[in-house]
């Protein structure tokens, strides 16, 4: 009966630890963070806050307490409340499966002890037995560090070329970045889309497309990002169109923020790249660069985006979601789409050898994951983003920016 106690007492501490952790972060760091303070540091404070809050979010979210992507104050009490009763029990059940565990351990090696030496004395924990523990100890604290801290900011460029048919000779070798899924919020700081920005610029892109979710979590951060794709800058031009993020935070607001920034959302519409490499709003040769609303939060009129482009011109289609490669409302009009770019489902974020990956975001479960996928009407590119979501960490599954380079077929 003592010992049970003594779990429960201990099993209080570390959950008060744990609530007090995630207080300190949501109550005080992350309020100076949405200002703009600090954000390269307090970035793995909000992440890790979000971890230990884990049990109590998904007991809120299950019943559905808590809609949308936005905790008001008393389900985030409720959630605490919740955290500190699951974090007291299953220290307390872990501390009581270790002691049962351990008196098993002990009772072999006495036996072993008594079978190996006369005297049946334990022998004195060695230095390399020391040395091991505290090797194991930092494996440990890396492998749960490099998911959240690590993995979420080392992107790969991937590079890839595509054939087009119909494409101008004078576009053969068009080079295209497609940034996807920035999500700058509690987890990525704006320094670190600085960055993303800077690599982008490097790159040389003649074409730069956004394909949605610039933010993550509050509006606040929908005008910082927008000014620093502002500094974007490729050879021909910039266009792009929403996610559901986008329109969850607040759609208006980042709609004007792009316009006072001079990037040209076609969610819906679409540009034209002429042969002599310039982005127009009207063409009869060249390619036709299109898009159309994400498809959860907006329309997708895919008349607006494709209809009346001249048959033998090249296309390629911009949508957030990939589902919409499956639409009826696209596959039965026999509308022509050469190549379609995709983000949203950010490979997964976690994916396991031999089980793939647990949760994908699309109707059509691992198929419209990641990379060059064909779908009903035409080859769909899902990038694996430069963001997350849900939860602060990838395992298996690094960000991406995918630079594309059209050739004539």
């Amino acid at each position: 009966m003592t010992r049970v106690s003594t779990n429960v007492r201990r099993g209080l501490i570390v959950a008060a630890i744990a609530c007090v952790i995630v207080a300190v972060v949501d109550l005080t760091l992350h309020p100076l963070y949405a200002r703009g303070i600090g954000q390269r540091w307090i970035s793995h404070a909000n992440g890790l806050s979000t971890m230990l809050s884990l049990p109590g979010l998904l007991l809120v979210v299950l019943p559905g307490l808590r809609q949308g992507q936005h905790t008001s104050t008393w389900v985030w009490l409720v959630m605490q409340a919740l955290n500190f009763a699951v974090y007291t029990a299953a220290v307390a059940m872990m501390l009581a499966a270790c002691q049962a565990l351990g008196r098993a351990v002990r009772r072999n090696r006495k036996r072993d002890i008594a079978a190996a030496t006369p005297q049946g004395r334990e022998p004195q924990l060695s230095r390399r037995r020391l040395l091991l523990g505290g090797v194991g100890g930092l494996a440990t604290g890396a492998i749960a560090v490099y998911p959240m801290s690590i993995a979420t900011r080392h992107f790969e460029i991937t590079r890839r070329t595509f054939g087009v048919r119909n494409l101008p000779p004078q576009l053969s070798g068009l080079r295209i970045v497609q940034l996807s899924d920035i999500h700058h919020g509690p987890w990525i700081p704006i320094q670190h889309v600085r960055t993303i920005i800077a690599t982008a610029n490097g790159l040389n892109p003649d074409v730069i497309l956004l394909t949605g979710d610039y933010v993550h979590r509050s509006a606040a951060y929908i005008t910082p990002v927008v000014n620093e794709l502002a500094r974007l800058r490729a050879t021909i031009g910039i266009i792009g169109v929403l996610g559901n993020h986008d329109w969850w935070e607040d759609g208006p607001l980042i709609q004007r923020e792009f316009a006072r920034a001079g990037i040209p959302l076609i969610d819906n519409a679409r540009r034209f790249v002429t042969p002599q490499r310039q982005l127009v709003e009207h063409a009869t040769v060249g390619l036709c660069l299109a898009g159309v609303g994400d498809l959860y939060t907006d329309t997708q009129r895919y008349d607006a985006a494709l209809a009346d482009v001249p048959p033998a011109m090249p296309r390629l289609l911009l949508s957030h979601n990939p589902d919409v490669a499956e639409d009826p409302a696209l596959t039965v009009h026999g509308y022509r789409v050469d190549l379609m770019l995709s983000g949203h489902t950010h490979g997964g974020q976690i994916y396991i050898p031999g089980i793939g990956s647990p949760i994908v975001p699309s109707q059509f479960g691992e198929k419209y994951a990641r990379g060059l996928v064909q779908g009903p009407v035409c080859p769909v590119f899902i990038s694996r983003g430069l963001g997350h979501t849900v939860l602060p960490v990838r395992i298996g599954v690094r960000p991406e920016m995918a630079v594309i380079e059209l050739a004539t077929a």
